[in-house]
């Protein structure tokens, strides 16, 4: 199966993973946890948890790490109410999903989405134009399913009083961040530059989660201002 995906767009499963990360970012956190030391045993530069669960979508299999019907009713449940929630916001327009031909880029109908025939699409990230084959022996056309990456972010920072709270997975991403605009002169536009990264604006990083960072990421004192004259 090709597995290319174009710059600025995710495939379908992918979006589930970020969407799940955004909306239920406790839980999520929890399923990472459970699945990372499955994920170390792989290929760090290709593998990492968030592929293990992206993959966990697409082909409907339980990571081995979830072997206790806890972790699998986790799963289902918080993989079930996203991809709801997805397709309802596809059928109302809020964003679209496409697929590329030869003769380019092709969007699916938000009608769609309110129908039998996209149950299971966003999950397995494979859209058949003409159904799924019956038989073993067919061959139908089949295409994978993308997601623009700048309508995902846009669709899950829609409202800023909304904004999901920062995983504890992506702490060290966001001490990463830090370290990167240590430059600037102070705290305060350190945190400003660091809101404004894509990866961090559907976020909400409040005071204790950049203090927790911050810890990480000591600032040089720099030379102390001069005393006034007497």
């Amino acid at each position: 199966m090709n597995t290319f995906c174009p710059d600025g767009y995710v495939p379908t499963p992918g979006a589930i993973v970020t969407a799940a990360e955004c909306w239920f970012p406790e839980r999520f956190a929890a399923l990472e946890r459970a699945v990372a030391p499955q994920a170390e045993t792989k290929q760090p530069k290709l593998d990492n948890s968030l592929d293990v669960l992206a993959r966990a979508f697409s082909q409907r299999q339980i990571p081995a790490a979830w072997q206790d019907d806890r972790w699998r009713h986790e799963f289902e449940d918080i993989g079930g109410q996203t991809a709801h929630r997805l397709r309802n916001f596809l059928h109302q327009g809020m964003f679209k999903v496409c697929y590329f031909t030869k003769d380019g880029c092709h969007y699916l109908p938000p009608e769609l989405w309110a129908t039998a025939e996209a149950d299971g699409v966003l999950e397995s990230g494979i859209y058949w134009p003409f159904g799924a084959p019956t038989h073993w022996y067919e061959q139908r056309p089949n295409y994978r399913l993308f997601v623009k990456q700048s309508d995902l972010n846009a669709l899950l920072s829609d409202q800023p009083a909304k904004k999901c709270p920062l995983p504890e997975s992506k702490l060290p991403k966001l001490v990463a961040a830090m370290r990167t605009y240590n430059d600037k002169p102070n705290r305060k536009e350190q945190r400003e530059a660091v809101r404004k990264l894509p990866e961090f604006e559907r976020y909400h990083l409040s005071d204790a989660v950049f203090r927790e960072a911050e810890r990480q990421v000591p600032r040089n004192a720099g030379r102390k201002a001069p005393r006034p004259e007497q």
